[in-house]
């Protein structure tokens, strides 16, 4: 963050040392002679990639960096630069003995930024030393004692925020980076003999699928926005998982566009792969997901469709946003910009509520998104197109 920023809310405890059972003052962390840190984020893809700006930091400043992460979620890092290893938190005590066993005594330093029971526990057990993003309620408390320095959520900051925030509380300056992915000639090359376009051929990235229904716009509104972008003379990039190939055929097979206008990456590219994908698209048009995350960090022209979510704090974090707060503001009349970044919400007046969907359960639909326009959505589109 910037000078002038918001200071953390920050405790700091004695740590004893080694030999005598002495008490001794901290050091900064990153003047330890052994460095190595591990970056603990045990929840979903996209709190790993928001994660990023802090492995990177901590390899900027000379640590080998290493990840302890959710099964399912160590692809997003493994063939990173600011990953020397990543390993997985098995969700159960016999998941958290074994990676106890095999970290302990590895690191100088752990930062944990999904701060839960068993992350807090391991991150101690395995680190000299733990820098940790911990709720401030008092059944949290015992937490808060296990670790070396702690930072308290602070309403409406952006997650990326918090990785400055851990950064400081290790002795090491933040770079300002969004969350990203590194790639290079070889993984657009992949990207294009995929595709089998001409090079010069402009395509739009979509990415209509999330993990959760209340993320989700509907799928005629989908199909509305292909056939103006197949107007406009670019090709359609579909991206999905590996689960979402069939709903991404029966998208194409309805929309009633020509075959060879649209072509479906359901799990088809690696991450870094999708990163060479998403920097060099014309457009990208996604939901509340990490794909959409990536996308704005690599550069790409991005339009972001948000139900409830609060954006202060899980917004996209657009490239090159050097500012240190969240670029974002609550709902803001439904519509934000922000570097390569527009944000569309809807317009009515509880957002953001931070609630999963109109029913209040994740399988729930949010009226916000349902109502939002394909006429709201392509106007934004072509302004980032002109």
């Amino acid at each position: 963050m910037g000078a002038g920023a918001r200071t953390p809310r920050t405790q700091e405890r004695a740590c004893h040392g080694s030999g005598h059972g002495a008490v001794r003052r901290h050091l900064p962390l990153a003047a330890l002679q052994s460095l190595r840190a591990l970056v603990v984020v045990t929840r979903y893809l996209g709190d790993v990639l928001l994660a990023t700006p802090l492995a990177r930091s901590l390899a900027a400043a000379g640590y080998e960096v290493e990840w302890l992460v959710a099964p399912g979620t160590e692809a997003m890092v493994a063939d990173q630069p600011f990953a020397c290893a990543c390993h997985t938190l098995i969700p159960s005590w016999q998941g958290l003995r074994r990676s106890v066993r095999s970290l302990r005594g590895r690191f100088d330093l752990a930062c944990v930024l999904t701060g839960s029971d068993r992350a807090t526990a391991v991150a101690r057990l395995v680190a000299r030393q733990v820098c940790a993003l911990l709720p401030g309620r008092w059944q949290d408390g015992w937490k808060r004692r296990l670790v070396t320095r702690w930072s308290g959520y602070s309403p409406h900051s952006h997650m990326v925020s918090y990785c400055a925030d851990l950064c400081r509380l290790a002795g090491v300056t933040p770079l300002t980076h969004a969350p990203a992915l590194d790639w290079n000639n070889d993984d657009l090359a992949a990207v294009r003999d995929r595709l089998g376009w001409p090079e010069q051929q402009p395509y739009a990235q979509l990415h209509p699928f999330a993990r959760w229904s209340y993320k989700l716009w509907p799928v005629a509104q989908w199909r509305r926005l292909m056939g103006r972008l197949h107007d406009a003379g670019l090709k359609i990039v579909i991206t999905a998982g590996p689960d979402e190939q069939g709903a991404a055929e029966a998208l194409v097979r309805e929309s009633g566009l020509p075959r060879d206008a649209v072509s479906i990456a359901a799990g088809r590219f690696r991450w870094r792969q999708l990163a060479a994908l998403s920097a060099n698209a014309a457009l990208y048009v996604g939901l509340d997901t990490a794909t959409t995350h990536l996308a704005a960090g690599c550069g790409a022209p991005t339009v972001a469709l948000y139900g409830p979510t609060d954006p202060r704090i899980w917004g996209p974090w657009p490239a090159g946003w050097n500012h240190g707060r969240s670029p974002w503001r609550p709902a803001a009349g439904g519509l934000q910009r922000a570097g390569n970044v527009t944000l569309i919400q809807g317009e009515a007046g509880c957002l953001p509520c931070q609630k999963e969907g109109c029913g209040h359960h994740r399988a729930s639909r949010s009226d916000c998104l349902d109502r939002l326009s394909t006429d709201r959505v392509w106007r934004q589109c072509a302004r980032r197109l002109a």
